[in-house]
């Protein structure tokens, strides 16, 4: 018998970067750009992985003590990079086969990006909301996105799974209260792609 969460979730919450898309090079050659026209220098690919990839742009530019609207950059520097990123294999089939789950994103990818993303690739229509970095007071990993997904979606943080693939997933998961797949990364659960979903929460009825 396959592995399977108990109990059951009535809802999913999933993260957007790294679980449904990858945007690692388009995010990445946003920065590259941004690092050498503001500042004059280069960003390696290893700096830019630790050091910025899954945080939230307003924790980034605050650090950077950058004085740039977001929106200008998802417009701008990001905008220039969107070809770059790539629907995995499996998301809309993955999707598709969790139907009769209740689904919200939550990304600290700003919105003005996470809609152009999700609704160039097709699968906005899978979820109830979108719900990004801009909805929230603190992004992941604090637990505020978590517990405005749930109320969205009618559910306690107990009721539903966070699926990610960064700390910073698991830690607002668990700082809410949720359990948590991680994928490519140890959580409670851990599944190698999107369709390891399927056995996990297959056997659970939806009523």
């Amino acid at each position: 018998m396959p592995l399977m969460i108990s109990p059951c979730p009535t809802a999913i919450l999933f993260d957007m970067d790294g679980v449904l898309v990858n945007t690692f090079n388009s995010w990445y050659g946003s920065f590259v750009d941004l690092f050498r026209n503001v500042y004059g220098q280069p960003l390696p690919r290893e700096e830019f992985l630790h050091r910025f990839w899954g945080r939230d742009l307003r924790d980034i530019f605050s650090e950077l003590d950058l004085d740039m609207a977001i929106p200008e950059f998802c417009q701008g520097y990001y905008g220039n990079h969107t070809d770059k990123v790539e629907i995995f294999p499996d998301t809309r089939s993955t999707l598709a086969a969790l139907s009769s789950f209740k689904k919200v994103v939550i990304t600290n990818t700003p919105a003005s990006c996470a809609e152009l993303i999700l609704r160039d690739f097709g699968i906005r229509e899978y979820f109830e909301e979108i719900i990004t970095g801009d909805d929230v007071k603190f992004g992941k990993p604090d637990p505020d996105i978590v517990y405005k997904g749930c109320e969205l979606l009618g559910c306690s943080p107990e009721q539903a799974v966070v699926v990610g693939d960064h700390q910073v997933d698991l830690d607002a998961a668990h700082n809410a209260g949720c359990k948590v797949i991680g994928v490519r990364i140890d959580g409670d659960y851990r599944v190698e792609s999107l369709s390891e979903l399927l056995p996990l929460l297959g056997l659970c009825e939806i009523s």
